[in-house]
């Protein structure tokens, strides 16, 4: 007993060091950090643009987004075009259905897509992972053109935690 003495702090300080790592992780697991998505919706112009995506995502996470297009008049050239942050600090793994063409304006990414009548709908599916040393808030902003016609507009970032 005479040896243990000076220990008896010992036994708390172990337990305040893993609460302080159990409370992050407990966190975690009910999605305090996680990616639960939003759902925005614009219209005009002759179409209807819905995006799905995450407000807030951790370095390393895998997700998913969807962009859904329903034509309201007929599309003869539909783009659409991905802010910034889809491809800065990302890892596009899947676009689904694939485009007829990809190309940039400046650091945004366009997908080319056939014909759009009214009526018509598409809905494209994209697979992505944040790169783990990424953090900060990404343009994940989706514009809807006929061409070079903008149509709709959807303005959001994501926020990426370390």
């Amino acid at each position: 007993m005479r040896d243990l003495r000076s220990r008896t702090a010992h036994p708390w300080v172990r337990r305040v060091v893993i609460a302080l790592f159990a409370v992050p992780v407990g966190f975690a697991a009910t999605g305090a950090f996680g990616q639960p998505t939003s759902t925005l919706v614009a219209g005009g112009g002759g179409a209807r643009l819905q995006v799905e995506v995450p407000d807030t995502l951790r370095g390393g996470l895998l997700w998913r987004a969807r962009i859904a297009i329903r034509a309201e008049l007929a599309m003869e050239h539909p783009r659409i075009v991905l802010g910034s942050g889809w491809v800065e600090s990302m890892q596009l793994n899947t676009i689904e259905p694939a485009p007829e063409s990809e190309a940039a304006r400046g650091p945004r990414v366009v997908l080319s897509y056939p014909k759009l009548d009214p009526g018509d709908e598409l809905v494209v599916y994209l697979q992505l992972q944040v790169n783990p040393t990424a953090f900060g808030v990404q343009d994940t902003s989706v514009e809807l053109d006929d061409e070079t016609e903008p149509i709709a507009r959807i303005a959001h970032s994501t926020r990426v935690l370390p």
